[in-house]
């Protein structure tokens, strides 16, 4: 048997983490990130996703891209509905009397002030951007969001941040493949770029309607 060596800076290891773990690993961690507060303290997706990307070349040669986008995606969207339901069950208390060390009320008060001034496309760019991922579907469950459409903007959603983080690593890894040494770097430039119209909108104080 395999020992699998769990420090903290291998938790945060696109590369250990599917050679011990498999590609299976990968889909329980982002299915967790949003569809559970452990999104404040799991790997962040945006680097895990561009490294499964520029890693399966080579760590999962048996499985087509398009079957790792597709499971991907249904991973992140049962997380997202999962986020969504414990908001419905939660309600209100998720904006009142909340002490928890990382679900705190800020974190709260910051994720409904981005989805009232964002709207649905929240649903979209707030899944490039953490902790506002882990919120949004929560968010949209307590505040009675409709269920149906909900199901729409968060399989778009879904599909973008995983149909442009993926294939890009995929791509990249495949035409450099030393470049997984500085996928941490692909990821702050994304990160910026995505953020932008974000950061955009707050700072002008409007609100978009849904």
């Amino acid at each position: 048997m395999i020992p699998i060596d769990i420090s903290f800076q291998n938790i945060f290891d696109a590369n250990h983490l599917i050679e011990y773990g498999g590609f299976a690993l990968i889909l329980i961690i982002v299915y967790l990130e949003t569809g559970f507060f452990l999104g404040f303290v799991l790997p962040g997706g945006d680097y895990m996703l561009f490294a499964t990307g520029m890693l399966s070349a080579s760590f999962l040669p048996d499985i087509p891209l398009l079957l790792i986008v597709l499971s991907l995606v249904t991973a992140s969207f049962l997380g997202d509905l999962t986020g969504y339901f414990k908001g419905r069950w939660l309600g209100s208390k998720l904006f009142t009397g909340n002490k928890s060390r990382f679900f705190k009320i800020e974190y709260i008060e910051k994720g409904n002030s981005f989805y009232e001034k964002y709207g649905m496309r929240a649903f979209i760019i707030g899944r490039y951007l953490p902790v506002i991922r882990t919120l949004v579907p929560m968010i949209a469950g307590a505040s009675e969001f409709k269920l149906n459409k909900f199901l729409i903007y968060n399989l778009l959603g879904a599909t973008t941040w995983v149909g442009t983080l993926v294939p890009l690593g995929y791509f990249i890894g495949e035409t450099y493949p030393d470049a997984i040494n500085y996928s941490i770097y692909f990821i702050i430039i994304f990160a910026a770029i995505a953020s932008f119209p974000v950061i955009k909108i707050l700072l002008s104080g409007k609100k978009v309607k849904l």
